[in-house]
């Protein structure tokens, strides 16, 4: 584990939940971890091209298009210093199962609703499910993965959302156009009831979670401090993650592209391919060896949507923000679980989603105006240049120790 800021070297070395320098990183419990998240986040993805166009189809506007993307990531930003508090004292597996039960509920709700007030109440069940699951589950791969291969781990787990990315959302797209929302609805509510279901048979890894831990108070269960800078990388990522998810398939129609399912598929397989050496690479190079390049290509592939005006510029920009993607995140996850406790970890895992929440939030609702005004167009641009300023987070880091190898390289 990394040097911890408050703590002394010698502290560091009281990591119960890493396994041994060497112990294998595939288990039962990390096979069933990585099986709820490709179920769920199947689901969701499959409402990454079609929730904007069912906004449309309401009647709304491209303002009310990012009202109801960001107010997922609104409600989970205002929630994760509970549910990150709630996952190291009640441990990770129950903040999961009420997660995806959560998502679950979020999907019935879009079913029913008719209108834009309906959808956003959705939004908001999704986001306390995004809160709660996300946090959880990101805690509990740290908690299985030896501490020398926890970017890979990381890499790994993530990889199962791109390969579902791959092809849920152009297979939610031909859902829509082919049966209707009710369809797509459903089949993303049954997903996450199958994740919960997978949820409910993994082993807790972390035995002493709530062992001296202070009650919660605004002082000590809002945010991790040593997470902040990461927090504030992730907040600039979430600022080109944002409009990617609400404008890219409109933006992408408006120039002609007739399913816009495929950049995300092209994107996911992109994420995949850069994960698969990233990881490793984090590890044995150093964390700001891949996320320095990744944040740079991160931000070209946002760059060069404004000048996509046919099939393959817009797959060359899905394929730039994908390798970005895939290699700059899970590395500053993997710092992120360098600087911070293993009691802390839910509580550090909730501060960077705090800042990325935000970031998305910012991206969505914030751009969803300047995209009302100026047109989508004037989007990207603005969405490159706040994710690039990512860097100034893994500067912040750069006087302590671990950024380069972790302590159990050492």
């Amino acid at each position: 584990m990394g040097v911890i800021s408050s703590s002394s070297p010698e502290s560091a070395s009281s990591d119960h939940t890493a396994a041994p320098a060497g112990a294998r990183l595939i288990s039962r419990d990390f096979a069933l971890a990585i099986l709820a998240n490709f179920v769920n986040s199947f689901g969701q993805q499959m409402l990454t091209a079609t929730l904007p166009l069912y906004v449309l189809a309401l009647g709304s506007n491209q303002a009310g298009v990012g009202l109801v993307s960001g107010a997922l990531f609104f409600t989970a930003m205002l929630l994760r210093p509970f549910t990150g508090y709630l996952a190291d004292l009640w441990r990770r597996r129950p903040l999961m199962i009420i997660g995806t039960l959560f998502y679950s509920l979020s999907g019935v709700v879009y079913l029913l609703a008719g209108s834009l007030p309906g959808l956003v109440l959705g939004r908001v069940l999704n986001g306390f499910g995004l809160s709660s699951y996300t946090t959880a589950s990101s805690a509990y791969v740290a908690d299985l993965a030896p501490a020398r291969r926890r970017a890979e781990a990381i890499g790994l787990f993530s990889i199962v959302t791109s390969i579902g990315s791959i092809v849920a959302p152009a297979f939610g797209f031909w859902v829509m156009t082919s049966f209707g929302f009710s369809w797509l609805f459903s089949g993303t509510a049954s997903l996450a009831l199958a994740a919960c279901i997978a949820s409910l048979f993994m082993r807790e890894r972390h035995e002493h979670l709530a062992v001296g831990r202070e009650p919660w108070s605004a002082r000590t269960g809002i945010v991790a401090l040593d997470a902040l800078p990461m927090a504030g990388t992730a907040l600039c990522f979430g600022m080109g993650f944002g409009p990617v998810g609400a404008f890219l398939a409109i933006f992408a129609q408006a120039r002609g592209i007739a399913n816009p399912g495929i950049l995300f598929t092209v994107q996911a397989l992109a994420v995949i391919l850069s994960q698969l050496v990233a990881g490793r690479l984090a590890d044995r190079r150093g964390r700001a060896f891949v996320m320095v390049p990744g944040t740079v290509i991160l931000s070209l592939g946002l760059g060069m949507l404004l000048f996509a005006h046919g099939l393959t510029e817009f797959l060359v920009a899905a394929a730039l923000y994908g390798f970005g993607q895939g290699s700059a995140q899970p590395a500053s996850i993997a710092l992120l679980f360098d600087r911070v406790r293993p009691e802390q970890r839910g509580l550090a895992m909730s501060t960077y989603y705090l800042g990325f929440d935000l970031g998305i939030s910012l991206g969505s609702i914030g751009l969803g105006q300047v995209a009302q005004i100026f047109g989508l167009e004037a989007v990207w641009p603005i969405a490159a240049g706040c994710t690039l300023l990512g860097l100034f987070g893994l500067l912040a880091e750069r006087n302590r120790a671990g950024i380069v190898r972790t302590t159990a390289d050492r």
